[in-house]
């Protein structure tokens, strides 16, 4: 089972609509549920009590990056890219996504983000990603989250006006809900390309 890797935005956007704690432990159940250092310490620093709280219930863990392994290399690379403009990930993205790719391929974290950039960023380096939607999904599908709970909770996006995280193009929480059912099994299919990163 991929660990969940969220991202600042992610985690807020769940503490926003009042889903954190049953996405969190209904994931923790079976998967863990993890933020990098950076994300934890300085980008959720106003939710600092939140983060040990919940790291305190186990049901989320702070993974560092250290300066001298695999991914601490690769997120100083990453950061290089950002002084250039050639990267379209913050500092906190940069690091999630060079702590996961210490995994292989067919067992990388799955990436929260709701960032474009950050997106395409994983994507680039083979990195699952899905957005807010998608963890809850992965709550309900694999964590025994009820789905009538997560579309009770979700149930403010039908207002298109309502923007607290809606995915783009939100057409309901039915097909959301189908649409990233999809986008697993894509990443339970996926094959190791020779041309693409490791």
């Amino acid at each position: 089972m991929r660990a969940i890797l969220l991202d600042a935005d992610a985690f807020r956007c769940l503490h926003g609509l009042k889903l954190l704690d049953v996405v969190l432990e209904a994931l923790a159940s079976r998967t863990p549920v993890v933020v990098t250092e950076y994300v934890a310490r300085h980008e959720l620093s106003l939710l600092g009590l939140q983060v040990t709280r919940l790291e305190a219930a186990g049901v989320l863990s702070v993974r560092q990056v250290l300066k001298g392994t695999p991914a601490g290399q690769r997120f100083r690379e990453f950061q290089r890219a950002a002084a250039r403009g050639e990267l379209a990930a913050d500092k906190g993205e940069a690091e999630a996504v060079a702590w996961a790719l210490d995994e292989p391929w067919e067992g990388r974290a799955l990436f929260v983000t709701r960032d474009d950039g950050a997106q395409k960023f994983a994507r680039g380096h083979r990195v699952p990603v899905t957005d807010v939607m998608g963890v809850v999904v992965e709550a309900c599908e694999v964590g025994g989250l009820a789905r009538e709970v997560a579309a009770s909770a979700l149930a403010g996006w039908d207002d298109p006006e309502q923007q607290l995280c809606r995915p783009a193009r939100y057409a309901g929480f039915d097909a959301a809900y189908a649409e990233r059912l999809e986008q697993r099994k894509a990443w339970a299919t996926e094959q190791p390309s020779k041309t693409s990163p490791a």
